[in-house]
């Protein structure tokens, strides 16, 4: 008796109906051609039947490439390369502003070819935009700026290079003086002392390019002086001083302020002897030292504000509640 194995051949589905086609199809509704002759206008944006001429559709996007010129100046520049142009560094921040390394395996094509292209490009200026704009923004976020004042600042520095009493300084001089300018600006409390730890460069020197930099900017108005509020809710911070002892600090040197106690001295002379008073009422007192340290000042200047203070201690804290009061004020 023999018995049939079975085979791998696939069991075939029985006959139903098709399945439905998917697939989209453009057929003009009058000649019902199944191969329509459908023609492509792009300029007007239609679908044409090429038999009947009947219009299909209307605005049709053109999936082409595009290569309409958008530049100011006049003839033809079918470009498509490029990102959108930077209005900080202007044409320094494109595409067209890849450089050709020099180093090819010891062949020098790549030398040469570098070489040309930097004397077609003239990028010299637009690399040196550049390069300082790095060291702008790297500076600024050392001492915490934000973008709104790096970009003022590389900003300023690109409208000084314009002017020859500026552009004859050395870059570090006027990147300081732009950064300092900058943060006048937009009303952020950075003093000179600051500027001057960050970029290494002198305060007379920052002082006479901040002076040419402000009357090129037409900007007289920041020759004021800098918010003495600012600078102390910054200082007491680094000292890690309490909410309510903070603003015991604003309160006094607004009072301060007013009334030109500390008349002829400096906006950091102020702040710090008033840091000063307040904290040695307070729960966490602090020494001369510490303050002085923090607001950039030496400690013989602050003492000598704070003998002024002193006196005028039972007007300038009236009204203002501390932990210990005036009684633990160092006597001078």
């Amino acid at each position: 008796m023999s018995t049939e194995l079975p085979t791998d051949t696939p069991v075939q589905p029985p006959p139903g109906p098709a399945p439905p086609d998917l697939n989209i199809k453009i057929m003009c509704n009058f000649c019902k051609n199944p191969v329509p002759n459908i023609i492509e206008n792009f300029r007007d944006g239609d679908l044409i039947c090429g038999d009947c001429g009947l219009v299909l559709s209307g605005r049709v996007v053109d999936t082409r490439s595009e290569w309409r010129t958008f530049s100011d100046s006049d003839g033809d520049d079918p470009s498509r390369v490029g990102a959108s142009q930077d209005m900080l560094l202007g044409d320094a921040n494109t595409l067209e502003s890849t450089t050709i390394s020099r180093k090819d395996g010891g062949t020098n094509r790549a030398k040469d070819l570098s070489r040309i292209h930097n004397k077609l490009a003239d990028q010299k200026k637009d690399n040196n935009l550049m390069t300082h704009a790095r060291t702008i923004s790297s500076m600024s976020e050392r001492i915490g700026l934000s973008k709104q004042v790096v970009d003022s600042a590389i900003q300023l520095f690109r409208m000084s290079q314009s002017n020859k009493q500026i552009k004859a300084k050395p870059d570090e001089w006027v990147i300081a003086a732009c950064i300092c300018l900058a943060c006048r600006q937009n009303s952020v409390s950075r003093t000179f002392k600051e500027i001057c730890g960050l970029t290494n460069v002198p305060k007379k020197e920052i002082g006479k390019v901040f002076k040419l930099d402000n009357k090129d900017a037409g900007n007289e108005t920041q020759r004021a002086q800098i918010s003495p509020e600012s600078l102390i809710g910054r200082f007491a911070g680094d000292l890690e001083l309490e909410g309510p002892v903070k603003a015991a600090c604003i309160q006094v040197g607004k009072r301060v302020f007013e009334r030109d106690i500390l008349a002829g001295r400096s906006t950091i002379s102020l702040v710090a002897s008033v840091i000063y008073l307040v904290a040695c009422m307070s729960d966490t007192p602090k020494t001369a030292i510490e303050v002085a340290k923090i607001s950039g000042c030496t400690e013989s200047t602050l003492k000598t504000s704070y003998k002024i203070l002193y006196g005028y201690r039972e007007s300038l804290l009236e009204g203002i509640k501390t932990s210990k009061g005036m009684i633990a004020l160092p006597a001078v």
